[in-house]
């Protein structure tokens, strides 16, 4: 029997289209293998940073341990003492300054110096 026209035009277009969802599935594979890839070699390049910092840490830590031994730690005169550091409500602050009744009255006074100047500055117009 004798296939009819419309049976090859749709034998056509199927094999069409099965070569170009191939095509398109084949370029997919390519760019994810491609991807995996670059994810593989980016690996790598971390580790090697990652080892590479891990080993100038440990040279350095060598290096802090003999200066401690000597005497100070490089930057142990700068660090704060834990006094100064409180906990408020679960978040480390620092501890305020409290101001003398002295101080706190003179800077009082300096303000309301000037508000009284401000108010004299309005009423001049």
């Amino acid at each position: 029997m004798a296939k009819s026209k419309y049976t090859r035009r749709a034998t056509t277009q199927l094999e069409g289209f099965a070569e170009d969802l191939g095509r398109l599935l084949g370029t997919a594979t390519a760019k994810a293998e491609s991807w995996l890839n670059q994810r593989q070699q980016i690996v790598k390049n971390l580790t090697q940073v990652r080892d590479t910092a891990s080993k100038l840490l440990a040279e350095l830590g060598h290096q802090t341990q003999a200066a401690v031994r000597r005497g100070t730690a490089v930057g142990a005169r700068n660090t704060r003492s834990d006094k100064s550091i409180i906990i408020v409500g679960g978040k480390a602050r620092r501890k305020r300054r409290k101001m003398s009744a002295k101080a706190r009255a003179a800077i009082s006074a300096a303000q309301k110096k000037r508000w009284a100047a401000q108010r004299a500055a309005a009423k001049k117009p």
